[in-house]
């Protein structure tokens, strides 16, 4: 796998954003969760193609000062990342967010219409309610993301004993996860803004293309989802992808980089092989 090249961008005066790129060719922005995998073969696949840039989520290792970052809700990472663009001299772009990432690129998409011509949501959160289902905990001890590992995969951790002892109820899950995410927002410097129920509201400004991968299996944020994106987001095209949970793109990589690459390009419809 080749080293993608590391950006250090002065977007304003505290601070400093990282962002890693590789390829040439149009530019395709893929926005990680709050603590993402950063690069990984799915990238690696699509710098084939495009210009890949994978900006690091602010406050997750993407300050030199993070502690200084003023980004209290979702709306202020939203402007950090259009600001970032603006910097980056992005114009139009073609946008991939995955989990969190998938409902920070949903947000910019509704806030910034004219700026994305491409949008493309894997296994997103955002459309969030009071009775959000997490079906199966047990999928996420199959995803490689450190953070979800670190948290339920492990037996013998403190979250995975309280898990145990808690009753089968969706609700109750839901809340173990804010709470645990929000710990280790505290610990580690990570910054995890509660979604905002509002995208419900402002999704229908979309109108870029737009394309919701989701893994048949996810867990975390099950398919149904998928189809609510859909009915909110005019034009929208759901692909559920087999034997996969809420890391679709890693866990079955030829597949979804090719119904990527469809997507971004469909007048060449290039398969990637993984």
């Amino acid at each position: 796998m080749s080293s993608p090249e590391l950006l250090t961008i002065p977007v304003r005066e505290i601070y400093q954003a990282k962002a890693l790129v590789a390829g040439e060719g149009k530019p395709v922005v893929f926005l990680h969760g709050t603590n993402g995998l950063k690069w990984n073969p799915y990238l690696e696949e699509l710098s084939k193609e495009y210009k890949v840039i994978a900006p690091y989520f602010p406050g997750a290792g993407g300050s030199t000062r993070a502690h200084e970052l003023d980004l209290r809700n979702l709306w202020d990472v939203v402007l950090y990342y259009l600001e970032l663009f603006d910097t980056l001299g992005l114009e139009r772009i073609d946008l991939i967010g995955h989990s969190f990432g998938g409902m920070l690129a949903a947000e910019i998409a509704s806030t910034d219409p004219k700026r994305i011509d491409r949008l493309m949501l894997v296994s997103a959160s955002g459309l969030w309610n009071e009775a959000y289902p997490i079906t199966d905990l047990s999928t996420l001890t199959r995803t490689p993301d450190f953070m979800y590992s670190s948290m339920f995969y492990d037996p013998g951790s403190a979250v995975a004993e309280r898990l145990r002892k808690i009753p089968e109820d969706a609700q109750e899950r839901m809340r173990i996860l804010i709470d645990q995410s929000l710990v280790l927002a505290e610990t580690s410097k990570y910054m995890w803004p509660i979604p905002d129920k509002g995208l419900s509201r402002r999704i229908h400004r979309i109108r870029a293309q737009t394309c919701i991968v989701w893994g048949e299996k996810d867990g975390l944020v099950p398919v149904e989802y998928a189809y609510e994106f859909q009915e909110k987001i005019p034009g929208s095209q759901v692909f559920v992808v087999p034997e996969a949970a809420h890391f679709p793109h890693l866990e079955q990589l030829s597949q979804v980089v090719g119904i990527t690459v469809s997507f971004l390009s469909p007048e060449r419809a290039v398969k990637v092989t993984g």
